[in-house]
């Protein structure tokens, strides 16, 4: 559409997806926008029953209206509300629920219980994260989707990911640009359990391997850069890196513990427990051509 006037409105609400719900004549959805909130918006994109609107101005705040906590707030789109103070937004919740419940069910429930509450900052457990080998900026970019573009959003860490996944955003994007299939890793899916992590990684075609059979190229490739970056001690990425091969190999030797592998076909070290520098299991798993293969080291 043209570039339409600026206008201003009242916010009255909020969408599912966090946006502020302008009202009088054409609703409108604004971004960045909170209820109770006087604004100046311009309208981007129409709809058949609402349009689409990007924040100009806030003339009168909302009291509930936070600093973000995350720098990449407003451009990665894994959160939408860090700008509505907790309490706000567990009241916001709730309210969509309710309404939700008299208009589609028509039913009003007898009496509400108090919400359920959890931390407000590291909180998420399971994630799907976006890897793009970015050519102009010449390194892999690691993230959530941004909010209005389909690109990977370039984070260095993120604030509701749990530990000690939130802190290994940028260590993991400096690892995989380092890499030779940077380009053929298009995501990994994050699972954070008491005390073990899971990340998996999705693999587009196989590693290169131009070297003896009983060792894999991939493997040595991720166990030095990360010993080399994160400061493994050059004997456990030996250890890692000779114990683990892709022909047959049956255990995996680190820290003094040994982890049978079930006779599968072991194509990745778990070389990132040098990054997490804590006590605990964690487990690295490489999915490639159609099968997934686990390994699992006792730190």
């Amino acid at each position: 559409m043209s570039a339409a006037a600026a206008e201003t409105g009242l916010v009255t609400g909020l969408t599912q997806d966090g946006e502020g719900v302008v009202r009088g004549g054409k609703t409108a959805f604004v971004a960045g926008a909170l209820p109770g909130e006087r604004i100046r918006l311009r309208r981007t994109r129409r709809h058949r029953q609402h349009d689409d609107a990007e924040l100009l101005e806030v003339l009168e705040p909302s009291g509930a209206r936070v600093a973000p906590r995350c720098a990449h707030f407003g451009v990665c789109g894994g959160c939408a509300l860090q700008h509505l103070a907790p309490a706000a937004q567990l009241a916001a919740k709730q309210s969509e629920l309710a309404e939700t419940l008299a208009r589609v069910a028509r039913v009003q429930p007898a009496r509400w219980l108090a919400p359920l509450a959890g931390p407000v900052w590291a909180y998420r457990r399971r994630a799907r994260l976006g890897v793009k080998f970015v050519r102009k900026k010449g390194c892999v970019v690691v993230g959530f989707r941004e909010r209005a573009a389909p690109y990977v959003a370039q984070l260095t860490r993120c604030e509701v990911l749990a530990a000690p996944v939130g802190e290994l955003i940028a260590p993991l994007a400096a690892m995989l640009t380092e890499l030779s299939i940077r380009e053929r890793v298009p995501q990994i899916e994050v699972a954070v359990a008491d005390h073990a992590t899971a990340l998996v990684l999705r693999v587009l075609s196989a590693p290169p391997i131009d070297c003896p059979p009983a060792e894999d190229r991939f493997l040595v490739e991720v166990t030095f850069t990360v010993g080399r970056r994160f400061g493994v001690p050059p004997k456990l990425a030996m250890l890692l890196a000779v114990g683990t091969s892709v022909c047959g190999a049956s255990a995996v030797v680190a820290a003094g513990s040994v982890t049978r592998a079930q006779d599968e076909e072991i194509t990745l070290a778990v070389a990132l427990c040098g990054v997490l520098g804590t006590a605990g299991v964690f487990f690295f798993v490489l999915a490639a051509h159609s099968q997934i293969v686990a390994l699992k080291l006792h730190l």
